[in-house]
């Protein structure tokens, strides 16, 4: 039987709270007295019930010696009033006690009421037993905790891992050895306990040892409730974790130690791209510029040697680009509407040219199923394509090389079939996994006799898997390779405008002269730091008939359209004193509206974005031919006249 309510006691007269009216409550509840004088700190106990526990009939709280349970009580005896009510635990001879106090009345120093022990009496002296084998025999920490956080009852794998023995731990609260930053949200869902709002929690915290160290701990904690619902005390286990903590935070710090270190290798690419494309602007311009002066046939077999070198050295820039981006994950997959057919016959066309300069033939199948519109990545397509294609002719010495393609229904849209093959060397079996690896190539010696950096194949197997797509070979050594790829897309559309055939293939660059030169005289303003860089869009120019205004960084380029309105403005984004990024910002504030063309050696699609993010309207890429120039200068130049 429980204690009635304090609320109900509380309403009795006070008056009536005499000797014999509370010894009928004791009788009628089967409950003890006490009576405690505050001066001495003295607590004298009548109950028969904690005589059977062992509790002294004689407590004292105000010891220095006395536990925090102990303190508790003191406490609430201070200061409470008839009708008040707690709860009380502690540890006598390791046996938790837990026991309701009620307080009757208070005269001078002598506070005087009744109590009731409310120990889980569930236990029977076997189970009992075998909890306390449990208990003791567990391989981490197992405590019973007091209302107030007094360690009442605690295993020897507890003392061991907060290196205290069981009395001195018994004169300190859980909270006496908790790191201090995460005492607050342990208090926070212990007294969501103690109010009835949860049975339990589980957490992650620290302690502090008697050595000072500070440990990790899992710590799972489940209130014991009297019959009547009241909070009794805790049982917390309590397990090192100390080690996993230690292993997560070097894994972080391996994880964070990679991404600095890929973040370098990124930053290190795209600086080394803008120092390697700057001069390549400039070698492959002055090419350019001298094999349109008339030079005799010899002369011109040596520029073309050049730009040919010039044009195998920027494709290894751009494979070792791709890798880079391929794994940083910085490759995002266009999802757009291409003719396929179109695609393959352009892609066909570029690759012949180059099969029959060597001897080869070059077949390809395009069967009708070729003539839908797709929605994917049509420039990837195409980096593919011309990686598997130059490929097998770069490693084909005679005979031929083909392409067959064709597209199948699906249950989820349609699979574009792609089987590029050679009469080539082959590649032996044990060969074939290492041809998609970074810098791996199936003979050394061969690849050394054919120029290449080993980056091909890899970039087609790291796109083909992007796309979602499988990419497989088979070969025979002397005979020859197949090379198939399946990439799974979807059934596109055409544009509205469109003619019912599809388009015709475009060329790659704009034919120079008339065609692609701007229709009237313009004023542009060239900002570029490199001198030869300079020079060559100046000649580009100087062949349209247009005279440029030379700027050297982006505060010249403020300066020099404060005092002339210029059509448009050529900006390279690194330069020296104000890069273009900022000049280009600047301007628009100012309200320039004509059209600003940047010129990057940074190829990132992300350099890209933030050309345009600045203000700009195009971005030309370096190195660049005369044609691009032109073609971007016509192009802004009629559409910002139309405006």
């Amino acid at each position: 039987m429980s204690l009635p309510d304090p609320k109900t006691i509380a309403n009795v007269p006070a008056g009536l709270m005499s000797g014999h009216l509370t010894a009928a409550f004791a009788e009628a509840f089967s409950i003890g007295s006490w009576s405690c004088d505050l001066v001495s700190g003295e607590l004298d106990l009548h109950s028969a019930v904690l005589d059977a526990r062992n509790v002294p009939r004689k407590l004292y709280t105000v010891r220095e010696d006395i536990t925090p349970s102990m303190k508790q009580l003191r406490g609430w005896l201070e200061t409470c009033a008839e009708g008040d009510a707690t709860t009380v635990s502690f540890t006598l001879r390791d046996d938790p006690v837990a026991a309701r106090v009620f307080c009757t009345g208070r005269e001078g120093n002598t506070v005087t009421g009744l109590v009731q022990d409310c120990t889980a009496d569930t236990l029977n002296e076997e189970s009992d037993q075998r909890f306390r084998m449990a208990l003791m025999g567990a391989a981490h920490g197992i405590a019973m905790v007091g209302l107030d956080g007094s360690w009442l009852q605690m295993n020897d794998a507890l003392c061991r891992m907060l290196d205290y023995s069981k009395a001195e731990l018994r004169n300190l609260t859980f909270q006496d050895i908790t790191f201090p930053d995460d005492l607050e949200s342990d208090l926070d869902l212990l007294h969501e306990c103690i109010e009835g709002r949860r049975d339990g929690y589980q957490m992650e915290k620290r302690y502090i040892r008697k050595d000072g160290e500070i440990i990790w701990a899992h710590l799972a904690v489940a209130v014991l409730r009297a019959e009547n619902g009241e909070p009794l005390y805790f049982i917390s286990q309590i397990q090192d974790i100390s080690a996993q903590k230690q292993a997560e935070s070097d894994l972080v710090a391996a994880r964070d130690a990679a991404k600095r270190a890929s973040e370098a290798k990124s930053s290190f690419l795209a600086s080394m791209s803008h120092e390697i494309r700057t001069p390549m602007t400039g070698v492959m311009g002055m090419l350019d510029m001298l094999q349109e002066s008339g030079v005799s046939g010899d002369q011109l077999e040596l520029i073309r040697t050049a730009r040919s070198s010039a044009e195998m050295l920027l494709s290894i820039i751009n494979d070792v680009l791709d890798m880079a981006k391929l794994e940083a994950g910085r490759v995002e997959i266009a999802k757009t509407d291409f003719h396929a057919e179109t695609l393959l016959r352009n892609v066909c066309d570029m690759m012949a040219a180059r099969a029959e300069a060597k001897g080869l033939s070059f077949n390809a199948v395009l069967p009708m199923s070729t003539r839908h519109w797709l929605k994917g990545d049509p420039d990837r397509i195409s980096q593919i394509l011309f990686n598997l294609i130059g490929n097998a002719v770069k490693f084909t010495d005679t005979g031929e090389v083909s392409l067959a393609a064709e597209t199948r229904s699906t249950d989820d849209g349609l699979d574009l079939i792609l089987h590029v093959s050679d009469t080539g060397h082959g590649i032996p079996a044990d060969k074939i996994d290492l041809i998609f690896k970074e810098f791996e190539q199936a003979n050394d010696e061969d690849a050394r006799r054919k120029d290449g950096t080993g980056l091909g194949l890899a970039i087609v197997s790291r796109l083909v898997d992007a796309m979602g797509g499988t990419i497989g070979v088979k070969s025979q050594p002397g005979r020859g390779s197949v090379f198939s790829v399946r990439l799974p897309l979807v059934a596109g559309h055409a544009p509205a405008e469109a003619a019912p055939a599809p388009p015709q293939p475009h060329l790659q660059d704009e034919p120079e002269g008339s065609a692609a030169e701007p229709s009237g005289p313009l004023t542009v303003l060239v900002v570029e730091d490199n001198p030869v860089n300079r020079k060559v869009i100046g000649s580009v120019l100087s062949i349209a008939g247009i005279e440029s205004v030379y700027a050297f960084d982006g505060a010249e380029a403020l300066e020099a359209v404060k005092e002339k309105t210029f059509d448009v403005v050529f900006m390279d984004v690194m330069m020296p004193v104000m890069d273009g990024l900022t000049a280009t910002r600047a301007m628009r504030q100012r309200g320039y509206k004509g059209p600003i063309l940047g010129l990057t050696a940074n190829a990132m699609a992300h350099h890209r974005e933030a050309c345009f993010e600045a203000g700009m309207d195009d971005h030309i890429a370096k190195p660049f031919r005369p044609a691009d120039i032109l073609k971007a200068l016509k192009t802004h130049s009629e559409k910002h006249a139309a405006n």
